[in-house]
């Protein structure tokens, strides 16, 4: 296990419960996301811990009613732990695996597969038993679902903090879709690697420089709470704007307005509010970027250079609806999304 984390006081109580409930049963236990990416700003906010548990068998592990997946949820303090148990048998079968997981298989190999994708936190180190990733072919359209079911539930809120971190997980997994789609040697998770891959994607004209500004909307709140445009202004922005990749043929599938609408009918069960949205807009057209003229002004830190975003001081003032603390170039809360005084 990585030193740090061998003093990780939540950590060990997670690993201490794992080991007490199922030790027999248990043959690793994997870190992935952003709690244990090592690259990441150290006032990157980490709210969530995602484990994966490898089990010899998923008949020890309880499940819910309504499916076989076994995964448990838990909060312990202000962190939101996932456990997701597999089994070995399925992350070496495609098939096997879906029965067990709610995830995207190839996804899910890198993550387990790469070390510098995630940590190995118990038990024996299984990444030469699983499948090589070198020539990995991936499921496309599954893994824009994926980003798509986080953009549906960002619009069930108009500026409710969850909302807000429902929009950054579509963000950057729609990123991370674009980096695999249109690099098919690229095989990182962590944040910092996909921003270093989309902005080279950028520059060699492989797609709209417009995903740069939005991708640092949704860096920026991972690490302040708040957005630097209005919330609901840059979530509607960036939706039309994945709409127009999709509908401009800029992605693996070309849809037109009623195909786009039959998709998303057909997905995860259906994204009623992506659905709704698309039905009254008179065109699926990119957005114009408008360039918020904060992004040189004192507020971002120097933390954010890692994404190539300009670093300066943030300077705060208090939010008079929630009490919190907001940056003074913002014109609304990124918590409770009210007006700022000025």
């Amino acid at each position: 296990m990585h030193q740090k984390y061998k003093q990780d006081t939540l950590i060990k109580e997670v690993l201490t419960d794992l080991e007490s409930r199922f030790s027999k049963h248990v043959i690793s236990v994997f870190g992935i996301g952003s709690y244990f990416d090592e690259n990441l700003p150290l006032n990157w906010i980490k709210n969530d811990v995602d484990l994966i548990a490898i089990v010899d068998s998923l008949d020890i592990i309880p499940k819910q009613d309504w499916t076989e997946v076994r995964y448990e949820k838990k909060r312990i303090g202000d962190k939101e732990i996932w456990t997701g148990f597999n089994t070995l048998a399925g992350l070496q079968n495609r098939e096997q695996f879906q029965k067990e997981s709610f995830a995207n298989y190839e996804w899910s190999l890198l993550d387990l597969k790469l070390s510098e994708n995630s940590v190995l936190l118990y038990g024996r180190n299984i990444r030469n038993q699983l499948p090589e990733v070198l020539h990995i072919k991936f499921d496309y359209e599954n893994v824009l679902i994926r980003s798509l079911y986080h953009l549906n539930k960002c619009f069930t809120d108009r500026a409710s903090l969850e909302s807000m971190r429902e929009f950054t997980k579509g963000v950057f997994k729609f990123v991370f879709y674009l980096c695999v789609y249109l690099d098919s040697q690229f095989r990182f998770t962590s944040v910092v690697k996909i921003a270093e891959k989309i902005k080279l994607l950028v520059s060699n004209k492989k797609i709209n420089s417009a995903i740069n500004s939005y991708f640092e909307e949704a860096v920026i709140f991972r690490i302040t709470s708040q957005f630097k445009t209005e919330f609901t202004s840059i979530r509607d922005g960036f939706f039309k704007f994945v709409l127009s990749l999709l509908t401009g043929g800029t992605l693996h599938v070309k849809l037109d307005k009623f195909e786009v609408i039959k998709f998303f009918k057909e997905s995860f069960g259906g994204f009623g509010h992506l659905i709704r949205f698309v039905k009254k807009l008179e065109s699926l057209e990119a957005p114009k970027i408008v360039e918020d003229e904060s992004k040189n002004d004192n507020y971002l830190t120097p933390k954010l250079q890692a994404f190539g975003i300009k670093d300066s001081k943030m300077r705060n003032v208090i939010c008079p609806h929630c009490s919190s603390k907001c940056s003074t170039t913002l014109k609304f809360c990124g918590i409770c999304g009210e007006h700022l005084p000025k």
